[in-house]
């Protein structure tokens, strides 16, 4: 368990720079984000205090204007940056997978 633990937190900390580019919510999801991953490293958690946890990462997924997942990341001069998108997305679909299946699981 704690090694599933451990990369779903990998997977959160490679996000939490490209969120800060994507986020419309006031500036505070990359903390939130950065935070469950601490969290989910340092601390023993209770089944109950992890579930909280992985249910908020993957809410945090689908805040703000539209999901995040359907946003995209642009160069500085405006134009898509799609390498990078696609990474962003691939982390998203990441997190939500693990972030699900550690919620369902019977330990």
């Amino acid at each position: 368990m704690r090694g599933r633990l451990e990369r779903l937190a990998d997977a959160v900390d490679a996000i939490v720079p490209l969120v800060r580019e994507v986020d419309d919510v006031g500036g505070h999801a990359a903390e939130r984000f950065q935070g469950h991953a601490d969290r989910l490293r340092r601390d023993e958690l209770t089944r109950s205090q992890r579930n909280v946890a992985l249910r908020d990462l993957e809410a945090l997924l689908g805040a703000g204007s539209g999901r995040l997942s359907d946003r995209y990341l642009v160069h500085d001069d405006g134009r898509p940056d799609l390498e990078r998108s696609g990474r962003f997305s691939e982390l998203v679909g990441r997190i939500r997978s693990q972030a699900w299946w550690l919620r369902h699981a019977p330990f």
